[in-house]
């Protein structure tokens, strides 16, 4: 998008140069001053790429402005336009490297060549800007890639005389990023389209990537240091970015802190050590999966964040049962995880949603916990204080089975507000976290009839209301009920009333609409 700012003191002119500057199609955002003055807060307050300014205006004149204007923005392009034909003012607007005088009325070819003209040399400058920063960034790469291998800052600088290698010594921490193969890729080959440049979007600024091979990467962070629990957030948005994103799992080793170039060969060696040497889970011993079923749920593969959101609804609805299950299932579940800086992320969710639901108000406990669980050397023990916490919290729960009747409320509130979804068992049992047939046998139990009925029912009262207060056609009234299909919309309205849905709005009594 190009800042262009037209000053000039008649607005009958800056609309001339507006309507002149749209007939290009560019990308613009144009900003107008009545005056030099206005002109130049607006310069204060926003970068431009073009300046458009009458040489005769109020407070300041074409010239002051474009002076300080000049002095702000030494590569701003400046057009002068004016109705005084002088030399003197021609001069001064030459010597202020003016990219045209044109004078008025504005002669609309000259314009729209001079225009043409500053667009092509701003793209020119920016594709020039993009290919210099891209070089710097390649040979910046090729560098730290020398350096990690072995080639030292002293022995760099004779390779590379002529090249500022003191960007070395900016950096004070880094990342090691490895991919984790599964059964869906096998081979490095087999990855997705994914490559650290790509990061970009992502990470904040003053973060350097090194790609080491097709699975493994280093990120290098200069500027401000933060503390340790910055770069550990970090690290676990960047784990699940990537996984939303490419469906790739990682795990990510993060270094010490570091000062000198030498030192960044330390902290690779450092972090290679770790990601080689780690015992995580090595000491838990293996759960037994198959006491987790049960005769109303099949085992399922769910994802770390729907095990939380069940642990959360197993709270609310007061479930000792199911918290304690879907606590096993978390457990187990990070047991296929090989990033434990993302298995302490877990933990210290989980522990959270624990926490606050006991009636004391914990405060500062819960920080001796997080602290705990990113001390801890291996799995078992964060195993050990989650399960803990969770008899803790089933001994505050009453007897009284909440769970069932609140997911029965929990079905019914979401048929009433999706009637116009695609609804079924299947999708009903994954909101209110059931097996479908519980769910069916629950509801049945509950109202003397199936769950399909009670769908169809909110959904022909739905249809007659728009029958009756809109004028919407009947295929769309269908649709908007979950009707896609209008022949068996009207059959099923005909079912559930007597009459189809026309006849229906044409009764002449409403009496028969009852």
């Amino acid at each position: 998008m190009y800042q262009i700012l037209i000053a000039d003191d008649e607005a009958i002119e800056r609309e001339v140069i507006r309507f002149l500057l749209k007939k290009e199609h560019y990308p613009l955002m144009i900003r107008e001053a009545a005056n030099g003055k206005e002109a130049l807060e607006l310069l204060q307050q926003e970068t431009f790429h073009i300046l458009i300014t009458d040489i005769k205006m109020p407070y300041i004149d074409g010239l002051e402005l474009a002076n300080r204007a000049r002095e702000r923005y030494p590569n701003l392009y400046i057009i002068f336009f004016s109705g005084y034909n002088d030399f003197p003012y021609v001069k001064e607007a030459l010597s202020l490297h003016a990219v045209n005088y044109i004078l008025k009325p504005v002669n609309p070819d000259e314009f729209q060549a001079t225009i043409s003209r500053i667009f092509a040399e701003i793209e020119t400058h920016e594709e020039l800007d993009c290919q210099s920063k891209e070089q710097l960034g390649l040979m910046k790469n090729h560098i730290l890639q020398k350096l990690l291998s072995g080639v030292g800052p002293e022995e760099l600088k004779g390779l590379y005389p002529h090249f500022d290698l003191s960007f070395l010594n900016d950096y004070h921490c880094l990342f090691l990023v490895n991919i984790t193969l599964d059964s869906e890729h096998q081979t490095s080959d087999s990855l997705p389209s994914f490559r650290p440049s790509d990061l970009q979007t992502f990470l904040p600024e003053n973060c350097e990537s090194v790609g080491l091979c097709r699975d493994q990467f280093l990120l290098l962070f200069s500027g401000k240091r933060h503390y340790l629990p910055w770069y550990q957030e970090l690290a676990n948005r960047l784990i699940l970015w990537l996984y939303k994103k490419y469906r790739l799992n990682c795990s990510i080793e993060i270094s010490s802190f570091f000062s000198k170039p030498e030192e960044i060969v330390q902290a690779y060696e450092e972090v290679q050590s770790q990601l080689i040497q780690s015992t995580f889970f090595t000491n838990r011993e293996p759960t037994d999966r198959n006491s987790l079923i049960t005769s109303s749920e099949e085992p399922t593969s769910e994802t770390p964040d729907s095990l939380l959101l069940l642990l959360k609804n197993d709270i609310q609805c007061k479930n000792a049962f199911h918290l304690k299950q879907h606590m096993s299932l978390l457990i187990d579940t990070c047991q296929n995880i090989h990033s434990h800086i993302y298995v302490r992320f877990l933990a210290t969710n989980a522990a959270k949603l624990l926490l606050d639901s006991l009636p004391e108000r914990y405060g500062d406990i819960f920080d001796k916990y997080v602290q705990a669980i990113y001390n801890y050397k291996h799995f078992s023990e964060i195993e050990c204080l989650l399960k803990q916490l969770v008899n803790q919290v089933s001994e505050t729960f009453s007897e009284e089975p909440l769970y069932g009747r609140h997911a029965l409320q929990l079905a019914k509130h979401y048929i009433l507000t999706h009637y116009g979804d695609d609804l079924s068992l299947d999708i009903l049992a994954k909101e209110v976290c059931l097996s479908p047939r519980y769910l069916s046998s629950l509801f049945i139990e509950e109202n003397g009839y199936g769950i399909n009925k009670y769908i169809r029912e909110v959904r022909m009262k739905k249809a007659k209301e728009l029958l009756l207060d809109t004028n919407l056609k009947i295929g769309e009234i269908g649709r908007k009920v979950g009707y896609p299909n209008l022949s068996y919309f009207c059959k099923s309205f005909a079912r559930e009333y007597g009459v189809t849905p026309e006849k229906f709005r044409d009764s002449p009594t409403a009496e028969e609409r009852n």
